[in-house]
């Protein structure tokens, strides 16, 4: 009796699994080996034309992209231009436009000082001792070496080192015009017209940095 229950229990699980068997099979024939097309609604079709691709030719397609971010493509490739023309109607833009923009060498900055006027350029720094005079020092009528009022802001020069009529900076006193000479103005050494006489003994002597203008 036993052996009839366990024979009958062995024969279902075989009828089963062979139930199983034949099910999978009907699923893999009917489901998974369909070719089915997915729709993504967020993502635009892009029309792909067809297009007529020379088989002599075994060279190998490649898009270069220059420096101006544009892409270059071979008129004579037509399955690149093809590519090419997918993409821009997708981006709605030329990109088998080639246009090189030719690189400039941006100018060299100035050199400048600044000034209470603003920045000024210059063309040479020179060290020079400085010292002070006043208006009266000079000529009696208060005249300088090209003939006009002595005053502040009228330097006396050496004419070797700064030509006459030259407009320089010199931090602490100003822009100043060289216009007048003295016997003991030589070499690098600058005297500076001033106001009054406290103006001057107060300045002293120091060495200054000097900014030839231009």
């Amino acid at each position: 009796m036993k052996r009839k229950i366990f024979k009958t229990i062995e024969t279902i699980k075989r009828k089963c699994v062979f139930s199983l068997i034949l099910a999978g099979f009907a699923m893999i024939n009917t489901g998974f080996t369909t070719e089915q097309e997915v729709e993504f609604p967020d993502v635009p079709q892009i029309p792909i034309e067809e297009v007529q691709v020379d088989e002599t030719n075994t060279e190998p397609t490649a898009i270069a992209v220059g420096e101006n971010g544009q892409i270059k493509v071979s008129e004579d490739d037509e399955l690149t231009r093809a590519f090419a023309d997918v993409i821009e109607n997708s981006l709605g833009r030329d990109l088998t436009a080639n246009v090189e923009t030719p690189f400039e060498e941006p100018p060299a900055p100035e050199e400048v000082v600044e000034t209470p006027q603003g920045y000024v350029p210059y063309t040479q720094v020179l060290g020079m001792e400085a010292t002070a005079y006043l208006p009266t020092d000079g000529s009696g009528e208060g005249l300088t070496a090209m003939g006009i009022p002595a005053t502040y802001g009228i330097v006396a020069v050496d004419p070797d080192i700064i030509p006459l009529g030259t407009r320089v900076y010199i931090p602490g006193y100003g822009e100043a015009l060289a216009a007048d000479t003295g016997g003991a103005i030589y070499g690098y050494r600058i005297d500076l017209c001033m106001e009054d006489y406290w103006q001057a003994m107060d300045f002293g002597r120091r060495t200054v940095t000097v900014f030839v203008l231009k």
